[in-house]
């Protein structure tokens, strides 16, 4: 009885597995990733926060497309890349931007960045070490017209490479990554900064009435950055060129606050660049004439504001001189109406 018993026993057990068991298909792994970008604007000095003078246009970052680039992480070649362009605000108002990348599991180097910069170019994307970040020399005619149309050979051979200034480039980097296997949508989140700074400049003047347009070189500047690995180049170094705004500063204890002043976008100062590290000022005055006014910045880069802040407030006065057009003088030409005479003849048809 028992025997029989224990018979029935391993029956029942058996009808009960197989009533458990389901035939499944074998499924296979996804490929799909979604790239989640969040682009974190929050603490870039004299745009979003420590803005000096909030009487000129501040840059603006912004972008409404992103290029995500995986990297192998053993020899640092380019696999497969996407574009995303989804684009939403988190509860902090910062920008989002999300879109789908088809990589199988693994293990990866994932670089994003901002694709619709109009200045700041990309080459070498080829490579994670190599891509780099760079802007084109200004053309012979805006160098020449940055000095007004009479200044010499040499204001304008002063400064052997003058560049655009790059647009503001917000990157994200993810090293060494693993992607495990997957038959769902695996997200991937990161966050993108600034490679850019933006500093302030500022220098008192004299006489500001008399400014028809104003710029300023800066030199002993990063040209470019490997920013596969962040790292900005400085040999050979270069300045770049901006425009000046008319404006005033009520922290000038004086009667006269007139400044010219402006924010402007580089790679970056060349640390410990001091000997062709300086400012120069460029006026264009009312008559078309060139005044000039250059100083040094290496101390002024030393103080707090500079490190700090990104403030370069020169303690210094350009006074621009009284160009003295006047109907009357010697300078140029100047037409003259004399009063109508009258002529009679005859004219053969």
């Amino acid at each position: 009885m028992t025997k029989r018993l224990s018979h029935i026993v391993i029956a029942l057990l058996a009808i009960v597995a197989m009533a458990s068991c389901q035939r499944r298909p074998l499924e296979e792994m996804s490929e799909k990733v979604s790239v989640r970008v969040k682009v974190n604007i929050s603490a870039v000095a004299n745009v979003t926060t420590n803005v000096y003078n909030d009487r000129i246009p501040a840059p603006d970052i912004t972008t409404d497309m992103m290029r995500v680039m995986v990297y192998d992480p053993s020899n640092h070649d380019l696999l497969t890349q996407s574009f995303i362009f989804n684009k939403t605000l988190d509860e902090s108002g910062n920008q989002v931007l999300s879109g789908d990348l088809n990589i199988s599991y693994g293990t990866y180097d994932i670089l994003v960045y901002n694709f619709d910069v109009a200045s700041t170019q990309i080459a070498a994307e080829n490579n994670e070490e190599s891509i780099i970040a760079y802007t084109d020399e200004i053309s012979n005619s805006m160098k020449s017209s940055l000095f007004g149309y009479n200044a010499s050979k040499a204001d304008i051979d002063e400064f052997e490479h003058i560049q655009y200034e790059p647009d503001h480039l917000v990157v994200a980097r993810e090293n060494d990554l693993r992607v495990s296997p997957h038959d769902t949508v695996v997200v991937i989140n990161t966050t993108a900064t600034t490679i850019i700074d933006t500093y302030y400049i500022q220098i008192r003047v004299k006489g500001l009435k008399f400014a028809s347009t104003a710029n300023a070189i800066i030199s002993g500047l990063s040209p470019s950055n490997h920013f596969g690995t962040n790292k900005r180049t400085t040999d050979p170094s270069t300045a770049v060129a901006f425009e000046l705004h008319k404006s005033t500063d009520p922290n000038i204890a004086d009667e006269n606050q007139d400044v010219l002043c402006a924010t402007f976008n580089t790679f970056g100062k060349i640390p410990d660049a001091s000997s062709n590290l300086y400012v120069t000022f460029n006026v264009i005055d009312a008559a078309g004439n060139l005044q000039k006014y250059s100083t040094s910045l290496d101390t002024i880069f030393q103080t707090e504001d500079a490190i700090e802040r990104h403030w370069l407030l020169i303690n210094e006065t350009f006074e621009i001189k009284d160009p003295g057009i006047s109907t009357g003088g010697n300078g140029g030409f100047q037409p003259v109406v004399d009063e109508w005479e009258e002529e009679e003849g005859s004219v053969t048809l």
